[in-house]
């Protein structure tokens, strides 16, 4: 990508450790915003990324003020806006906060950008949840219709609308090439967030506890990391370098547009861990229990992601056992990085 100056904002989550580590490797100046809204194990923590950044700001996104000082102060011409509560069963108990944090969030970051020259373009990262989503087990492209039916779905759509408006009304006057990127279930090393599926398989893996599953035949397009942060990457070149127009939205999900269901996951896990206990969940939440994203448009432009999903979850799986088994996580993080090709 170059030598040049790029924020990332929830650079101590899951995600934005592996892209903190993706644009280090390719030269990047990076920096980072994000709150302590995380908790618990991280791999930003377990890899010591703290000391491959610039700098970094601890502040909540949705503060504008906070949030325009640093970028001001900064001076990057690429922001990463990965921030937010991406987290589902968390959005039905904290629903403010997760409005707050996801479209406030990006409007934050959407007009603090627009109010500093240096910023030359924006990386808007969503969710395929964004889609109007009837459970027919369609594949979703880009131009579908966006919609939600619960929090986390709406705030993320939210999130969608706010960077089509900030683009309808300041394109073209000096304001940031906006790129909104909509990402399947990513998986891969790393993540230890509770309530999602590969970290809580892993943890009753390993505790010798039980498993509890919502929807066993809930289906998703699960992803590998590091096609995910790959995939941003080379959206946000093809942004400096003029290649796209502004107000492009991008379906990131895995190779072939494949998905599998919850089950699937499960007897893949059990195959590692023969033993795993898994019972039926008391704990039934209002979600989608089908999705499914069509990824054409960005392996036309770019190149076909280089995982499947079920290759992405046993990836993942690898990744784990080895970190336990004492490998350090960056040299983990940098074999798969280095897979990409």
């Amino acid at each position: 990508m170059g030598q040049s100056r790029v924020l990332v904002t929830g650079h101590k989550g899951f995600i934005g450790a592996w892209t903190v580590q993706l644009l280090c490797q390719a030269g990047w100046t990076v920096f980072g915003l994000d709150d302590e809204s995380s908790y618990g194990e991280r791999l930003y923590d377990a890899a010591g990324m703290k000391s491959m950044l610039a700098g970094e700001l601890t502040s909540d996104v949705s503060d504008l003020q906070m949030t325009q000082t640093w970028i001001e102060q900064i001076g990057p011409e690429l922001i990463i806006h990965l921030a937010g509560q991406a987290i589902v069963p968390r959005a039905f108990k904290q629903p403010y906060l997760t409005f707050k944090s996801n479209a406030l969030g990006t409007l934050a970051i959407l007009e603090a950008a627009r109010l500093t020259p240096c910023v030359r373009a924006v990386m808007c990262i969503t969710s395929d949840k964004v889609y109007e989503n009837n459970n027919n087990g369609q594949a979703f492209s880009e131009p579908d219709m966006l919609g939600g039916s619960d929090i986390y779905s709406v705030s993320k759509s939210g999130a969608e609308l706010i960077a089509k408006a900030y683009n309808a009304s300041h394109c073209g006057n000096g304001s940031p090439n906006i790129q909104t990127i909509r990402l399947g279930n990513v998986v891969g090393g790393g993540d230890w967030a509770v309530n999602r599926l590969i970290p809580d398989l892993i943890h009753a893996a390993r505790s010798g506890g039980d498993f509890r599953v919502r929807y066993m035949d809930a289906t998703r397009p699960f992803q590998h990391v590091s096609d995910v942060v790959n995939g941003i990457s080379k959206i946000a070149s093809a942004a400096l370098n003029g290649q796209l127009r502004s107000g492009e939205a991008w379906n990131l999900g895995p190779r072939n547009n494949s998905f599998a269901k919850v089950r699937d996951v499960i007897d893949l896990f059990k195959r590692y861990y023969p033993n795993l206990s898994v019972i039926d969940s008391e704990e039934k939440i209002k979600e989608d229990l089908n999705l499914r994203v069509d990824v054409a448009k960005y392996s036309d432009q770019f190149s076909p992601p280089v995982f499947d999903s079920m290759e992405g979850v046993e990836r993942a799986i690898r990744w784990y056992q080895s970190f336990y088994a004492g490998t350090s996580p960056i040299d983990l993080v940098r074999a798969d990085l280095s897979l990409l090709g």
